[in-house]
């Protein structure tokens, strides 16, 4: 496994079609894993969600970020020849608790300003509206305010602002798409993992991007079916997504031990062998 210090120095790369190939290779090893642990993972988010505010932005920032990164971990494990055999191993992303909330909180908050910008620009428009609105005004002025509600919603400008929205939230994931492997793998707090991450992705944003898409697709595809095809679909994201981390950081290597450290203990065995 590459050193972070030859991640911020290097170029690593990789290959889309050997992420998808290898993603799947290693979830279908314990589909049926991963198939359970998704459907309990919805669960307790579903049960998460039903909590009042809170529930909510606990779901969003802490709970299903550390469930994911406890695929990331299992899926790590699988790829050094670990067999997953504890399914309870899911969990693992919560003793990462404090790195992946701190980085799931900057992440939300980009995303929120990046809404408030779009918002912002119709600032005239909503105050226009709002004084349509007033009193008797909004049974008397319904053609006006109807008229102002689809040049806000569907002009060219809203359509505009609204792919220069997705752009730049694609932009977004794609990167910091290995902030939670190097919080997991890595061992990082939250700010040196996105930046490891923003680096690593940068050099790769295209590649990085066109998995994201691809991965898109195929779970929105997968979804059309009354979402069973997401129990494969959303296993193979994961799969991919470590699959093209590894490819970058050499993750994947089995755990070796050190040569010099290993003829160290032989010589040191023979030692004692030879007292006896």
């Amino acid at each position: 496994m590459k050193s972070i210090t030859e991640l911020q120095e290097g170029k690593g790369t990789f290959s889309i079609g050997q992420a998808l190939g290898d993603g799947w290779n290693l979830v279908s090893k314990h589909l049926g894993y991963y198939i359970g642990a998704g459907i309990l993972a919805v669960i307790i988010g579903m049960g998460v969600g039903m909590v009042p505010i809170a529930g909510g932005l606990a779901n969003n920032l802490v709970v299903s970020p550390c469930l994911m990164a406890g695929a990331i971990f299992i899926t790590w494990q699988i790829s050094k020849g670990h067999a997953w055999t504890d399914f309870g191993a899911m969990f693992k992303g919560f003793n990462y608790l404090t790195p992946i909330l701190v980085s799931s909180l900057i992440q939300a908050a980009i995303s929120v300003a990046l809404a408030l910008l779009c918002f912002f620009s119709f600032i005239p428009e909503l105050f226009r509206l709002f004084e349509l609105s007033q009193g008797s005004g909004a049974y008397s002025n319904q053609d006006e305010i109807a008229a102002l509600a689809r040049e806000m919603f569907f002009s060219g400008k809203a359509l505009l602002l609204l792919f220069l929205f997705i752009i730049a939230m694609l932009l977004v994931n794609a990167t910091w798409a290995f902030k939670t492997h190097f919080i997991v793998v890595y061992n990082m707090q939250a700010w040196p993992a996105m930046e490891l991450s923003r680096k690593v992705c940068t050099h790769n944003i295209f590649p990085v991007l066109g998995l994201l898409i691809v991965l898109g697709l195929i779970i929105l595809v997968s979804a059309i079916p009354c979402g069973i095809g997401l129990l494969f679909s959303l296993p193979l994201s994961i799969g991919a997504t470590y699959s093209a981390f590894a490819q970058i950081t050499g993750s994947d290597q089995p755990d070796e031990i050190n040569s010099e450290m290993f003829d160290f203990i032989n010589d040191a065995n023979k030692g004692n062998q030879q007292g006896i």
